[in-house]
């Protein structure tokens, strides 16, 4: 049996988003098809909203239902189903006659489909970025329905007529039985208590509600375009063009939440976008007569905000349950605000009069602003509840497996209880077992989930076991903090060449040793994070850390080197360089320590980088720009500024050391990466 995963890897996301974007090509293919059926006669003008409403709606319910009752530890064979579910109702449609047939048939076909979609939300939800990815899906839906609608009308239906375009469904959603073999076959729930339903909690409730108004603004005024168009001048083959251009700025909309998703608060945004919905809305209400460019204007920007605002309900979503379970279904809520809203536009129109259309749109989006702001403190306890690291998006760690070498003191230690608290799944390790074992014990007292491995990170082998236990636990390794190493005040005038050697490796092997089983792993899966822990000591050479100097200036080249061979992968690292903190380590290595922070400090600090995903993260602030001033002057003015602090020169004999000196020594140096 497959093991559980928390994240599927890239190919495995990507053969998702296939099978969602096949599940959904029928809603965008809705206007040709059907039109064909009443055409042919085989429905009635009347009976195809009800046939096309009730598909979509079916497509919502079917997210939720494969949400309540699917099991996940078998995603390919109900991905399997499915396909050949809605490959069997697409070609049983091209046999059917009347009303009643057409909106049961397709209703089944439109509950299998929900469930595809439901396989495609399952991967993306449990990827490192859910918003970005869920706007790549979004932009990928809409021009593969673009790119179909075209093929069916220009080449298909005048040659096969309307039954060779439900045949050409019925093929392409086949396919994806050969899809889902590229699926992420097995997934772990969400959070550890293995509850899929999302908690019941106002901001659950208030999430679901923005969704559901958002989308019943767009799907009310979508519906009616062809209408309104006629009323603003547009004749048959103009409005054809401006449905065009709707979809064309859908993309562009996409596209550019893909961008910025992740940047500025998303309930403003969101309020802002229901503004911008409801005063388009308003503006077409206000058209009296022929007003072309106006009217097209207008479309335009509803046309972009309708794929702008729909990644950012994902991102509200994990801000009202960072587990993701309320994420899961808000494709489920989005497709059924999109079918509600015409259905209640439809009680207000008159005939052939669509003027009162705009105004049932523009009060959808103003109730989406009355929630956003009666709830945005709601949203915001949510996403922190007054911890220091409020600042790191608990979202961006929330379930995901974290690694982190050195864990047993210091910065490592506050930054594994940090990521717990954050929802992160902890894989620890250092030398000293019994501060593992404590620190375990405390992660999984409130409530984490933690594996404790002591290894010596000078031992290669030992640090491979350390990450192939850690993928056997998991599944996989979305982030690695390599947080190992370290030295006391290092004097080379007293020093001899295998000291020297020894602390060198003790600050660069420990990095190498974890690095490269690590990226190999992150290569396979498609992606991950590596983080390391550098100094500022790295930039230039340091009076009593020579050797610790040097270790990290050829651990940041190596790093600096590997951004760019391993790229392709899709991994991505993180630098950071902290001035002098006071740790248990440092508080007696005999080095002068000034603009000195605590480990606590430090950690915020890191927290942001990861959070920024920043490639090079100098801090603190005063101390960043000493480093940046002292590379530009010239090297005997850093040299002379930096020689005040070293100590009186020794007596010559003083550098000769014993052989029984060197073991003592080397004790140390194993004492390090503790």
């Amino acid at each position: 049996m497959s093991t559980p995963r928390l994240s599927p890897t890239r190919s495995q996301a990507n053969a998702a988003l296939v099978v969602g974007t096949v599940a959904l090509l029928m809603l965008g293919l809705q206007p040709i098809l059907l039109g064909e059926l009443v055409a042919q006669k085989l429905i009635t003008l009347e009976g195809v909203g009800v046939v096309a409403m009730g598909e979509i709606i079916c497509v919502g319910l079917g997210a939720i239902l494969g949400d309540s009752v699917l099991p996940l530890t078998r995603m390919r064979g109900i991905t399997v189903l499915a396909a050949l579910a809605v490959a069997a109702l697409d070609l049983l449609t091209m046999t059917l006659n009347g009303d009643v047939s057409y909106v049961s048939v397709r209703a089944l076909c439109g509950l299998a489909e929900g469930v595809l979609v439901w396989v495609a939300t399952c991967s993306i939800v449990r990827r490192a970025s859910p918003e970005r990815l869920a706007s790549i899906f979004l932009v990928a839906q809409t021009l593969a329905q673009a790119a179909v609608a075209a093929v069916l009308a220009l080449f298909v239906i005048p040659h096969g007529g309307w039954q060779a375009g439900f045949a050409v469904l019925a093929g392409l959603s086949f396919m994806m039985v050969f899809v889902a073999r590229g699926l992420c076959p097995v997934f772990a729930p969400l959070v550890e208590t293995g509850s899929t339903r999302p908690p019941f909690a106002a901001a659950t409730v208030l999430t679901f509600l923005v969704v559901f108004l958002q989308m019943g603004a767009t799907g009310s005024l979508w519906a009616y375009l062809d209408p309104l168009g006629r009323s603003a001048g547009f004749d048959a083959e103009s409005v054809q063009m401006l449905i065009s251009l709707v979809l064309l700025m859908q993309v562009i909309g996409g596209s550019v939440a893909g961008i910025v998703v992740r940047k500025g608060n998303a309930v403003a945004i969101l309020v802002a976008c229901s503004l911008l919905q409801a005063g388009v809305a308003l503006a077409i209400y206000a058209i009296g007569g022929p007003a072309m460019t106006r009217f097209a204007v207008l479309c335009a920007a509803f046309g972009f905000v309708w794929l702008f605002l729909m990644p950012f309900h994902i991102r509200l979503a994990f801000q009202a349950d960072p587990a993701g379970r309320v994420a899961v279904l808000v494709p489920a809520l989005q497709l059924l605000g999109v079918a509600f809203g015409p259905l209640l536009a439809s009680f207000f129109v008159n005939g052939d009069d669509a003027k009162p259309v705009p105004v049932v749109c523009a009060s959808f989006a103003i109730g989406a602003v009355c929630l956003l702001l009666f709830g945005r403190k709601r949203f915001a306890k949510t996403a922190t509840k007054g911890d220091a690291a409020a600042n790191v998006n608990v979202d961006k760690f929330c379930g995901k497996v974290v690694l982190i070498v050195g864990a047993s003191s210091g910065m490592g230690r506050v930054l594994a209880l940090r990521l717990a608290a954050a929802g992160a799944l902890l894989a620890v390790t250092a030398r000293r077992q019994e501060r593992l074992t404590a620190l375990q014990a405390e992660i999984e007292r409130h409530g984490g989930s933690c594996l404790a491995l002591a290894a010596d990170a000078q031992n290669s082998a030992a640090a491979e076991q350390v990450v192939a236990a850690c993928v056997e636990r998991y599944g996989r390794i979305d982030l690695v903090m390599l947080n190992a190493g370290g030295a006391p005040a290092l004097d080379m005038r007293k020093m001899t060449a295998n000291q020297v050697n020894d602390y060198m490796r003790s600050n660069y092997d420990v990095v190498v040793n974890y690095l490269f089983p690590v990226l190999q792993r992150m290569a396979r899966q498609g992606g991950g994070m590596v983080a390391h822990t550098n100094s500022l000591a790295g930039f230039l050479g340091v009076p009593l850390q020579g050797p610790y100097s040097a270790a990290k200036a050829a651990t940041r080249l190596l790093i600096d080197t590997c951004r760019i061979e391993f790229a392709q992968y899709g991994i991505k690292f993180v630098t950071v360089y902290p001035g002098f903190v006071a740790t248990e380590k440092t508080a007696e290595d005999g080095m002068p320590a000034p603009l000195e922070i605590s480990e606590e400090c430090a950690v915020d600090h890191i927290l942001y980088a990861l959070r920024r995903e920043r490639s090079d993260y100098l801090f603190p602030f005063v101390m960043r720009w000493l480093i940046r001033l002292a590379l530009v002057l010239p090297k005997a003015i850093t040299n002379r500024i930096l020689a005040g602090e070293m100590p009186p020169l020794p007596p010559l004999e003083s550098t000769c050391e014993s052989n029984a000196g060197s073991n003592s020594n080397n004790k140390t140096v194993a004492s390090i990466s503790e």
